[in-house]
């Protein structure tokens, strides 16, 4: 019987032929082999695994077995996926004065120095290039989504080293990235590795037009924080002072698989960037997902795991999602932890897609009190937190900021068939500054599908900016059904505070939504009750309360309180009165609902509010201010 439940692990000065105990193993592998041995034996206490350095990670690190807590010893410790570039000296590159170091032949895609991510280089530096014909114009394709092109035609003759270059590109609510196969600067064809995942073409105003740039181009490295790797030499080139670099090596860093592992007090960084986007049901291989990043891998990953957590640690500098949850998962719990810095989402939940297959179901997890900030840095289009497929979420008191695409994603089925996720809770988050203008489609909260049981409450989202159409507060998407949506904040937003795609038997109630392209919109007419806004609060300034959309038409209101800062009221392009005498909004009124600074986005009634006699019930504190009771 080992003396003590806690194995030490230090790098520097530990041996692999120790007993982890009275002297330290050198490796978190040997030290899980000896947790398994033990196990093997019948040996059931907990075991906490403890770094006293710094931990550079040769591969991903499985944790398989229950009760084991994997933690720092004394300040907090770093766990690292890739290595770090020393030796470097100065040097030439493109005429440039620089950094070099030699790293063999080892490929990267990322590079963090001194503390933050590297730029790759860049063409053209500024804006974007318009493709003058893609693979589906010349076959004259119609506006199908899902007609994808393999090759463009581009001027790029006075550009070096195209075919080394990675092609991005921004459309829909996606964005694209892929390797270049070939480039024939005669014809101006541009062949891509992988083909585009939805229709782009060269149509102005289209939200498929093609505009692009490269990345990982020679000739423009020159600016200040840029990088090169140089494949044929094995050095990599970077302009600025390189006091600490890192490159990443491994996909991922941990895959959890049992009971009871908790996960505390340390630091991850460092894990490849680049992605295949590949469907099982279709191998061929996309430059980008359908959505959201949703089948990338995460850097630390859950599946058949339970009562798991990870708490009060920092991700950041890491290739894609930070952290993933998997099939088979219940009651993990992901508190306290700062994420930032990420090539796409933070947080990926992707439970299993039926209720027939209970093996699969992942529920009960709860996500708070974690701050997800500056991700989508490769791929735009990552969440901030991605639940699919799962019950009885908590996500709850996060800070979300400044992401590319969506805050909080929930649901993963199109339309009213049925679906696992249902029950979950999304309350007290404070989200803003997202979309960004990048992408299109987008909502500060989103949700997909029929969620009997969810609940959307108490949320502060703002500043919500898309690059075309869809920059929503709060968005249900096709076929979202039986949400409760009330006591939420939603301001600036690009398009409408709260808008429904379609949906059935949704409830929006006790909200403020205030400075919106409109205050709420419902894209699709059917022949069904959609959206039920009672005791809502709708500030606009010189727009519509209402989108004119004709789902507009769906929804059944009252109680609801208007005002507009810049003149008369519009319910779509008429007054209140004239609305009303169509038998719609029973019992609203146009008031100034007097907030005690709404220029300021203090949103705190004062106690003579007409809102109040309606029956709204006073939003206070942060929520309504911004800055605490």
């Amino acid at each position: 019987m080992y003396p003590s439940s806690v194995f030490y692990v230090s790098p520097a000065h530990g041996s692999d032929h120790a007993d982890g105990m009275n002297t330290p193993f050198k490796t978190l592998h040997r030290t899980m082999d000896a947790i398994r041995a033990l196990r093997a034996e019948g040996d059931q206490r907990p075991f906490t695994v403890a770094l006293t350095e710094d931990y550079y990670l040769e591969e991903p690190l499985l944790i398989d077995q229950p009760a084991v807590t994997l933690e720092s010893c004394g300040g907090r410790k770093r766990i690292i996926g890739g290595f770090k570039i020393e030796n470097w000296q100065e040097d030439i590159f493109n005429g440039v004065s620089c950094r070099s170091a030699k790293v063999g032949a080892r490929v990267f895609t990322d590079l963090w120095v001194n503390g933050k991510r590297a730029d790759a280089t860049r063409y053209p530096r500024e804006g974007e290039l318009p493709a003058l014909d893609t693979e589906q114009n010349f076959k004259k394709t119609s506006d199908n989504l899902l007609a994808s092109s393999q090759w463009i035609i581009a001027d790029l003759k006075e550009v070096e080293g195209v075919e080394d270059a990675i092609i991005n590109y921004y459309h829909y609510w996606i964005d694209e990235h892929s390797p270049i196969e070939s480039y024939d600067p005669e014809t101006g064809k541009l062949v891509m590795k992988y083909a585009s995942r939805f229709l782009i073409n060269t149509e102005e105003g289209s939200t498929a037009k093609m505009n692009f740039y490269l990345t990982n181009v020679p000739s423009t490295f020159g600016t200040e924080n840029e990088w090169y790797l140089e494949r044929k030499t094995g050095k990599v080139y970077y302009c600025g002072e390189a006091t600490e670099a890192y490159a990443p090596t491994l996909p991922r860093l941990l895959e959890i698989a049992a009971e009871d592992v908790r996960i505390r007090d340390l630091e991850f960084l460092c894990t490849q960037g680049d992605y295949l986007s590949q469907q099982p049901e279709d191998p061929r291989p996309y430059a980008s997902d359908i959505q959201s990043v949703c089948w990338a891998p995460g850097a630390i990953i859950f599946e058949n795991a339970g009562r798991c957590s990870i708490e009060n640690c920092i991700l950041h500098h890491l290739g894609i999602h930070g952290i993933e949850i998997r099939t088979g998962c219940e009651s993990i719990r992901i508190e306290n932890n700062l994420i930032e810095d990420l090539g796409a989402g933070g947080i990926k939940i992707f439970g299993g897609a039926s209720e027939e297959a209970p093996a699969l179901a992942t529920a009960h997890c709860t996500i708070r009190g974690n701050e997800i900030a500056h991700c989508g840095k490769r791929y735009a289009a990552g969440c901030g937190i991605l639940a699919n497929h799962t019950s009885h979420l908590e996500i709850a008191e996060n800070h979300i900021h400044h992401m590319d695409y969506t805050g909080i994603s929930v649901g993963w089925v199109w339309g009213y068939a049925p679906s696992s996720t249902y029950g979950n809770i999304i309350r007290r988050n404070h989200i803003h500054h997202i979309g960004m203008g990048r992408l299109s489609d987008m909502g500060g909260i989103y949700l997909l599908g029929k969620q009997p049981g969810t609940v959307v409450s108490e949320n502060r989202i703002h500043h919500v900016t898309s690059a075309n159409y869809g920059g929503w507060g709060i968005y249900t998407d096709e076929g979202s059904s039986y949400i409760t949506i009330e006591n939420n904040v939603v301001f600036c937003t690009k398009d409408a505070s709260f808008h429904q795609h379609y949906g059935s038997n949704n409830i929006v109630r006790n909200n403020i939504f205030a400075f919106g392209g409109h205050g709420i919109q419902i894209s699709r007419r059917e022949d069904h009750e959609t959206v039920l806004a009672e005791c809502n609060i709708i500030l606009t300034q010189n727009a519509p309360a209402y989108h004119p959309k004709e789902g507009i038409h769906t929804l059944r209101s009252s109680k609801n309180l208007f005002w507009d800062l810049g003149g008369e009221v519009q319910m779509i392009d008429q007054p209140l009165e004239e609305w009303q005498q169509a038998g719609k909004d029973a019992g609203s009124i146009v008031a100034d609902p007097l907030f005690e600074n709404a220029a300021e986005f203090d949103f705190t009634l004062k106690e003579s509010s007409p809102a109040l006699k309606l029956g709204f019930k006073p939003l206070k504190g942060f929520l309504a201010n911004g800055k605490g009771e």
